[in-house]
């Protein structure tokens, strides 16, 4: 048998992951095989319990491998073919407990648990290794938790955050082997359908979401807010914020009304309810000079001996009685708890212990009560507190102890004594950061904390070390990164036919003959339109993109030679440069990647980004590094049709196209986890087997995506990081106008804009989407005066500095026609730009 600290000589071990596994065995013979074939089969005795935590683990595993999901079907392990997994929940081994689980590898990669949950956290094992290889050696593992409870809390009760971070949050935890997310639910902002459907997608993923509604003190960060009649006074008569009056019986059945309302939406079996900091952070019970009212009630209750103490240990038992009448246990804060009450404590009441109080954590086991060490030394992160002052991913990875409550104090058994069942990371949120920078702040805490929760040995005894381990980890199957202040696509355009560039609007065209021509006008000073050449007869095929970059121009087209063709200029117009990014590319030694259809792109901080289908079918991506003036290029999947769209979105690279599937396709790379690129499937309608989609960036909240699909109608699909989830609606038939070629589409103000050619027209079709207005649409080829002159094929646009939105598009003679609608006139206009 070989533990974790020895696997780095073992002559054939799996990948680490994080945790790392309590055990290795390795055996001989053929270890497993990932194979595209290969199929996920669940035990017939267990496929009930099982079977929806399967195809989760299918799901995860396709969007890892950028694959399809494996088939998950029912079947013992007689019918298994090598490639497939199979789970079962026949372990019978004690050690693995209530969460373990045994792995075997071989032709047949078996799981044996001998609960649901160790089922689950083997799955989360089993993606971490193939990530990183598809081949795993023969051998046994056998691993399982030294704490059930491994607790992350995030503080949101000074700010809304997006259910995009929660769904972010609770991903990442599982995949960690994390399983608690605890949170203020009164602060959420959510309807009680949407708290409830939030606690569904946790469940799936193995995390309880814990809620808290904060009593006695700290009231004022529900949502409700606390009625100033219910507010305890001090000894001046003054309201103590936050502060519930537990002398006030009103008080007190509010207080436990609210709680009550918030614990029937929770389908984890335990509630928090606080209990920190009452009255206030400087007026404490042990003091009872400060709450007079609080004195004298205590003593009409419980004698002349009576103390503030025990008046708050009576309202948490009456809430631990309100709590298991739901079927939960309850949670605590330790800070009030002193030792001079009449009053017992409630023996299952589980005590969090954060600060070093009148009551050490062997009192409290001594009453009977379970602990977890939330030691605030280590394991609270609070944005608004200097960086030293901060706990770290290498404060937790090499200096805490679970064995250690904060006041260096300890419990009789040490890190396994019966009475401490976990430990818990809290993080305090001052509204100094975005959510994006705080989603980023937590991930090396989590990782760190992850090890220590799991309690197997360490892979390695300094976090530095494990840097290696984690990039190869990565984030969560799903994981979406949350935009934050400063990203490098935030504000960045998709690239398009049309652009703003040095106070000038300019338009890019291949002719006929394979020259590339630049048709411009400048409004600073204003003049006429002018057209040059940017590159002469027989250099280019398709549609070019365009964006700018710094303080650089940039358009790039097809060669005709189907390679990736770059022209560069300093300026509104002339002095262009020709770039081969293909050959570029290949000098670097990377693939010499061509291009079959039309490029896109964006500029990405110092970096631009190239997408496009190559002779493969496949979407190859080149990009080019101002900090060391390099273009290299890699392939992020496929196969496709039709052209990619590429939009970028805080710090996330998107890429969407039609899959020979017929499904839209979504690919994306970010910056938390540079050595990957991740996968899914936006379910919907079907894109027609011709058609390229556009994508759009919105607010740095939304990515909205627009195609035509097989009936020919224009298909909107978005996804709302707020809402947390994907849409899908019908363009044309909200508007009845249908839809010939590919859209084109840019973001003004709050709305978003499509232009296409209409299907039974040909004319030019004007759809936007304004929030919380809807639809608004109209035929811009009637609008404008002067004529109704057809498209000849599909339409491009751009909007210029937020006052005028312009078209383009070829018609029947040849030329680009021009539509264009002004802010200060609010008309639609129409000229010729290329005779």
């Amino acid at each position: 048998m070989v533990t974790t600290t020895e696997r780095d000589s073992a002559p054939s071990a799996p990948p680490a992951t994080l945790p790392a596994i309590q055990q290795w065995t390795p055996g001989s013979g053929p270890g497993f095989g990932w194979q595209p074939s290969g199929r996920i089969l669940v035990d017939p005795s267990f496929a009930p319990a099982l079977t929806a935590d399967a195809q989760t683990f299918a799901d995860d595993v396709g969007m890892v491998l950028n694959a399809p999901a494996p088939a998950v079907v029912t079947g013992a392990l007689v019918a298994a073919a090598a490639g497939d997994i199979h789970i079962s929940l026949a372990a019978t081994d004690p050690q693995l407990g209530a969460e373990g689980y045994e792995l075997t590898f071989g032709p047949i990669l078996q799981i044996a648990a001998g609960s649901v949950a160790g089922a689950f956290w083997a799955t989360r094992t089993i993606i971490q290794m193939i990530r990183q290889s598809l081949t795993l050696p023969a051998g046994t593992v056998r691993d399982w938790p030294l704490y059930p409870v491994r607790s992350v809390l995030v503080d949101n009760g000074s700010r809304p955050f997006p259910i995009g971070f929660w769904h972010n949050e609770i991903r990442e935890l599982s995949y960690l082997k994390l399983n608690e997310l605890m949170l203020y639910v009164s602060g959420l902002n959510l309807t009680d359908a949407q708290i409830q459907q939030l606690g569904a997608f946790a469940a799936a993923y193995h995390v309880n979401l814990v809620g808290q509604v904060n009593m006695p003190g700290h009231m004022d960060t529900a949502h409700e807010g606390i009625p100033p009649e219910y507010e305890l006074t001090d000894s001046t008569g003054a309201p103590i914020l936050g502060a519930l009056d537990l002398t006030n019986p009103e008080a007190v059945a509010w207080a436990q009304q609210l709680a009550a309302h918030y614990l029937d939406l929770m389908s984890a079996p335990v509630w928090h309810t606080g209990g920190d900091e009452y009255a206030f952070y400087n007026k404490k019970m042990n003091d009872p000079a400060d709450m007079p009212k609080l004195l004298q009630y205590a003593q009409s209750q419980y004698g002349p001996n009576g103390t503030i103490e025990d008046v708050y240990r009576a309202f948490m038992n009456e809430t631990d009685a309100i709590v298991r009448q739901q079927g939960k246990s309850l949670r605590m804060w330790n800070d009030d708890l002193f030792a001079t009450a009449t009053v017992p404590l409630n023996s299952d009441i589980t005590i969090e212990y954060w600060l070093g109080g009148s009551m050490s954590p062997a009192q409290h086991a001594a009453n009977g009560n379970l602990l977890i060490n939330a030691n605030a030394g280590y394991l609270y992160f609070d944005e608004n507190a200097p960086g030293a002052a901060n706990t770290t991913g290498q404060i937790i990875w090499q200096d805490f102890d679970p064995a250690v409550f904060e006041g260096n104090q300890t419990l009789p058994g040490g890190a396994t004594d019966p009475h401490l069942i976990g430990v818990k990371l809290s993080s305090w949120d001052a509204t100094q950061e975005s959510v994006g920078a705080l989603e980023r702040d937590l991930a090396p805490l989590q990782e760190a904390l992850a090890q220590r929760a799991w309690g197997s040995p360490k892979q390695y005894p300094t976090w530095a070390q494990m840097a290696s381990t984690v990039t190869a980890v990565g984030k969560a199957p799903g994981f979406f990164d949350t935009p934050a202040a400063g990203d490098p696509g935030a504000g960045s355009l998709p690239s398009s036919q049309a652009e703003v560039y040095d106070d000038a609007l300019g338009t890019f065209t291949v002719q006929p003959d394979g020259s590339l021509l630049h048709t411009y006008y400048i409004y600073d000073p204003p003049g006429s339109y002018k057209t040059e050449a940017v590159a002469p007869a027989g250099s280019a095929a398709g549609r070019p993109a365009a964006f700018g970059s710094g303080n650089q121009q940039h358009v790039f087209a097809r060669g005709t030679d189907g390679h990736l063709l770059q022209w560069v200029t300093g300026t509104a117009f002339g002095g262009w440069g020709r770039v081969d990014w293909t050959a570029e590319a290949a000098a670097q030694g990377g693939p010499s990647l061509d291009l079959a259809g039309d490029p896109v792109g964006f500029v990405f901080g110092t970096t631009q980004h190239v997408f496009g289908r190559g002779s493969d079918g496949r979407i190859h991506h080149w990009w080019y590094t101002d900090a060391d003036n390099t273009t290299r290029a890699d392939d992020w999947g496929g196969p496709i049709t039709g052209n990619p769209a590429a939009v970028a979105f805080g710090d996330v690279q998107n890429v969407f196209a039609r899959g020979v599937d017929g499904l839209l396709h979504h690919w994306w790379w970010q910056g938390s986890e540079p050595i990957y690129e991740h996968h899914e499937i936006w379910f919907g309608p079907l894109p027609a087997s011709d058609a390229s989609p556009i994508a759009l960036d919105y607010a740095e909240t939304e990515i909205h995506v627009f195609a035509r699909d097989i009936e020919g109608h224009l298909q909107h699909w978005w996804f709302d990081d707020v809402a947390g989830q994907t849409n899908v609606e019908d363009w044309t038939a909200a508007t009845g106008y249908s839809i010939a070629g590919d859209p084109s589409a840019f973001v003004y103000g709050d709305q978003q804009h499509t232009f296409f050619r209409d299907a039974t027209t040909n004319q030019l079709d004007h759809v936007w989407s304004t929030h919380g207005l809807g639809l608004g649409h109209e035929d811009w080829s009637t609008e404008a005066p002067g004529g109704v002159v057809p498209l000849a094929g599909d339409p491009w646009s751009c909007n210029v500095f937020n006052a005028e939105q312009h078209a383009f598009g070829p018609d029947s003679a040849g030329h680009v026609h021009h539509w264009f609608w002004r802010q200060s006139d609010g008309s639609v206009h129409q000229d010729t730009w290329q005779q």
